[in-house]
């Protein structure tokens, strides 16, 4: 393990937070009470410390402590739930005003797209088709929605529907519109994710819409994953709550992909983590 020979006085929260990267590069993992003791300040330095990599997308939060962020498998789709999630509630809530009443929508897979779900109930009359069966169950109780849900394999990371029974279904479908969420968004303006059967629905589901809208908090921005679901010129409107990286924002003007910024309004930690 490194050790921390400067003291906590001499270094600045930039220099203590590129320290706290190399720890947890060189073990994976690292505790907040580790990482208390090695840089002697308190647990809440470290906490805003870590939340601030985190928003970098440099590490992963989790109850306790933080990683490296894998480029081949998603945090837990429980944990997910409460990341950003007031800037999911938002984004949510701002994306689904833009969808006019009456629409016919594919919905994927994604802790993003379920706030989402709920934000569309107040629409009217909208036909969703999706493999998102908690996303399902809420719109199917939205009065006068024609909810369709996808068959397929369930995932027991998100009990989604997978597999070629999905590809078959959603081919048979052109609907007005596809709202997805992605695990990162690279430099080159690629939109990845971590699952191959998950990334080749959301393609086709893509390629089948007259419209495509992409939502995602601003952690995913520079962030690693290894299957390309496609690339930002492939969209028509980004949903995002920060701005993204200058690159990405040259890429998203050069396609005349609309960005639509939507600050989070905070009703309290959205991490909800300790």
């Amino acid at each position: 393990m490194l050790k921390v020979r400067t003291t906590a006085e001499t270094l600045s929260p930039r220099a203590r937070r590129e320290k706290i990267l190399e720890l947890i590069r060189q073990s994976g993992y690292m505790p907040i009470e580790a990482l208390t003791s090695s840089f002697q300040v308190t647990p809440q330095t470290i906490r805003f410390d870590l939340n601030v990599l985190a928003d970098e997308g440099r590490v992963v939060r989790h109850h306790g402590g933080a990683s490296i962020p894998s480029s081949v498998i998603n945090t837990d789709y429980d944990t997910r739930r409460a990341d950003f999630a007031d800037a999911k509630a938002s984004l949510a809530q701002a994306l689904a005003q833009s969808i006019p009443d009456k629409s016919s929508v594919f919905l994927a897979l994604g802790t993003t797209t379920l706030a989402i779900a709920h934000a569309l109930t107040a629409r009217a009359g909208l036909k969703v088709i999706t493999n998102h069966t908690e996303a399902a169950q809420v719109l199917a109780k939205a009065a006068g929605f024609d909810v369709v849900l996808l068959g397929g394999r369930l995932d027991p990371r998100n009990l989604g529907a997978t597999g070629p029974m999905t590809i078959e279904a959603v081919a048979s479908y052109r609907p007005d519109v596809c709202i997805f969420s992605a695990g990162a968004i690279d430099v080159e303006g690629n939109i990845l994710d971590y699952y191959e059967h998950e990334a080749a629905i959301v393609r086709l589901m893509i390629k089948r819409s007259r419209r495509s809208i992409l939502a995602v908090d601003h952690s995913k921005f520079g962030r690693s994953a290894s299957v390309v679901v496609g690339n930002v010129e492939d969209i028509d409107q980004l949903f995002t709550d920060k701005p993204p990286p200058a690159g990405i924002k040259k890429l998203l003007k050069l396609h005349k992909t609309e960005l639509i910024q939507v600050p989070p309004v905070h009703t309290g930690d959205s991490r909800g983590r300790a």
